[in-house]
């Protein structure tokens, strides 16, 4: 996986919070080769902000997604576009959810801890 993505998180069903799909342009590249190789995913183009870090394998990816010392645990298959680069069509997170407007405080819109966000990696 490497290039420009799309990352859209969809909080759970279970979550008292808003369920519109949060979506981010995101840039990835390889990261690490021992023991695992991986892949790492930022926001682009503030990559402080938002980061996805991920071990890979042949056929998925999973690692931690997260803006501070609280995130989720995504998990997923890993495809083939059109263009040959990998992407996750469908995916899980799991773990802590926070949305805010841009300048809140973190949560003020909604949190919530659940096994079953969705997201998705899609080429752009």
């Amino acid at each position: 996986m490497a290039g420009l993505y799309v990352l859209q998180i969809t909080p759970a069903p279970s979550c008292a919070m808003s369920r519109a799909p949060l979506t981010f342009p995101m840039a990835a590249a390889a990261a690490g080769s021992s023991p695992h190789p991986g892949v790492q995913v930022l926001l682009d183009p503030n990559g402080f902000r938002l980061e996805h870090e991920g071990l890979s394998a042949a056929t998925s990816l999973r690692g931690g997604v997260g803006t501070t010392e609280e995130g989720a645990i995504a998990s997923g298959p890993v495809q083939h576009a059109s263009d040959g680069r990998g992407e996750i069509v469908t995916g899980t997170l799991s773990g802590y959810l926070a949305l805010a407007s841009n300048g809140s405080d973190e949560g003020s819109l909604g949190t919530c801890t659940a096994t079953d966000h969705a997201f998705t990696l899609r080429i752009r």
